[in-house]
């Protein structure tokens, strides 16, 4: 199936992380020159500057090149793929189960055929064993690569948009981005991840409240990357004072708080400017902590200096409270309304 196909295309997920499986992956990719995108849960799967990477698939809510590519696909390759709401873009993804090869840990699907009791590390290492023929890429998709940022001189008020561009421009190797839900993750999506492994984000349940408490593990997992958490106001009143557990272990994440008073993806769902949030002074929570650095950034040239100095301030966390629009969505959410609008 897999030499026959014209366009194959692999979809790489979650369990990829999970079972450790990234180098067997890469070897597939390498041995049959069939391009990879990732799902939202499986967001660096592989370092996103991979020339055989083609970028996030989530249905409506990715970039178009990436959903026309993986969707056109004569031989869609789903490895440790869970097919959730937020995977599949809140359902505006369109994989046909004609044409694709599913491998989880759950069950094994080759077209409408299910095998049972196939390990997927087992289905893993038969796939490298297969003798498969060598194509030539092509032209493919890429994410776009990272553009110096220039801040808007003056009271030139921020943006979600120009927010991510910004935190784009300011991770490094050394960075590991935890997402909380919302337009956190969604936003987040297309910040470019250089090595794999190095982006956390609760897509499959999508709990949210999940961000702060998980840099606590991933710092204390990998203490050379310094996690950068983004994380709504209202997950940030569920679990944000998980910060003292932070405090106590002298731990440095940097927190960025999307603050738009309430909860901004239920705002587009809903229609309604009704889903508010009781406000705090989120950046003077470390002064009831006794430890970090607290900033309000309302402007792009705030954002620009908060940033600075929080990334020289490595001796304790910093909390950055960035105001923006109640009504203010993300790219991803943008594309999301447009292609439901169509729906409609």
């Amino acid at each position: 199936m897999i030499n026959g196909a014209r366009k194959p295309v692999i979809l790489a997920d979650v369990e990829v992380h999970r079972f450790g499986l990234q180098d067997q992956v890469l070897k597939l990719v390498q041995k049959t020159n069939i391009p990879v995108a990732a799902t939202v849960m499986g967001k660096s799967v592989i370092g996103e500057q991979h020339p055989f990477y083609l970028g996030i698939y989530e249905g409506a809510m990715g970039r178009e090149d990436v959903r026309q590519y993986v969707e056109s696909s004569d031989c869609l390759i789903m490895l440790g793929a869970f097919m959730t709401d937020i995977n599949l873009g809140v359902y505006t993804a369109r994989l046909d189960p004609a044409r694709s090869i599913s491998a989880t840990s759950e069950k094994l699907s080759i077209r409408y055929h299910t095998y049972e009791e196939v390990r997927f590390k087992d289905f893993m290492r038969g796939l490298l064993g297969l003798n498969f023929k060598r194509r030539s890429l092509g032209k493919i998709p890429h994410p776009k690569p990272i553009n110096g940022f220039q801040a808007r001189n003056g009271e030139a008020k921020l943006s979600i948009k120009r927010l991510f561009e910004r935190l784009n421009a300011f991770l490094t190797v050394n960075t590991v981005v935890v997402a909380d839900v919302g337009d956190c993750l969604f936003g987040a999506t297309d910040l470019f991840i250089r090595h794999r492994t190095e982006f956390l984000g609760p897509a499959y349940y999508a709990s949210m409240g999940f961000a702060v408490p998980a840099c606590v593990g991933a710092q204390m997992a990998n203490p050379k990357l310094r996690p950068l958490v983004l994380v709504g106001d209202g997950a940030f009143q569920m679990t944000g004072m998980e910060l003292a557990t932070v405090a106590r272990y002298k731990l440095n994440p940097i927190v960025v708080v999307l603050n738009n008073n309430g909860y901004g993806t239920e705002r587009h769902i809903q229609n309604g400017p009704y889903n508010d949030v009781w406000p705090w002074h989120y950046s003077r929570v470390p002064e009831v902590l006794g430890a970090g650095r607290g900033f309000v950034v309302e402007t792009e040239a705030e954002l620009d200096q908060a940033l600075k100095e929080a990334q020289a301030w490595t001796e304790s966390f910093c909390l950055v409270d960035v105001r923006l629009p109640m009504m203010d969505r993300s790219p991803a959410l943008d594309r999301l309304a447009a292609r439901l609008a169509k729906r409609i």
